[in-house]
C-alpha cells in the first residue's frame, strides 16, 4: 500500500473496530471529519472503492444513506506480515545532521519546559474565575 490516502482510510476503519463489527459512514464524515479535511471526499470515494478491490474492506452500501465497511482482518493481517522497505522514514537507521539538529532541538525544548514550566502548551482555563 503506498497510497496516503487508502492508509488513512484503512486507519480510520481499524481505529473504529470495523475489523469486528460492521462500522456506518458517510464519505462527508470520513473525510471531513474522522481525516479532517485532509482528503477530499473523492479521494475517500476512491480509495474504499480501492481497499474493497484489494480485498481489505467489505461494503455494502444503504441507498442515500451511509456505506457499512468490514474490514477484512486477515487480509490487512496478511500485509502488515510483508516487509516494509529499509528506507522507509520510521523505520530507517540513517541519521544526518538535519535530524540531529531537529532531535537536539526537541531535547532542549523538553529539558527547558521541565526546568521552567513554559512547554508552550495552552493551559486550561481556571473556571473558578468565570462569572456564574
Amino acid at each position: 500500500m503506498k497510497s496516503y490516502s487508502d492508509a488513512s482510510v484503512l486507519w480510520i476503519f481499524l481505529k473504529e473496530h470495523a475489523d469486528e463489527n460492521e462500522y456506518a459512514v458517510s464519505v462527508y464524515k470520513l473525510a471531513d471529519i474522522q481525516l479532517c479535511g485532509d482528503i477530499s471526499k473523492n479521494a475517500a470515494h476512491r480509495s474504499i472503492k480501492k481497499l474493497q478491490e484489494l480485498g481489505f474492506l467489505n461494503v455494502r452500501v444503504r441507498k442515500n444513506s451511509e456505506t457499512l465497511v468490514t474490514v477484512n482482518r486477515e487480509a490487512v493481517l496478511e500485509l502488515l506480515r510483508q516487509p516494509v522497505a529499509e528506507r522507509m522514514p520510521a523505520v530507517s537507521e540513517k541519521v544526518f545532521p538535519f535530524l540531529d539538529a531537529w532531535n537536539a532541538d526537541l531535547a532542549r525544548r523538553e529539558s527547558g519546559a521541565q526546568t521552567d514550566g513554559d512547554s508552550g502548551a495552552i493551559q486550561d482555563s481556571d473556571d473558578s474565575k468565570l462569572p456564574e
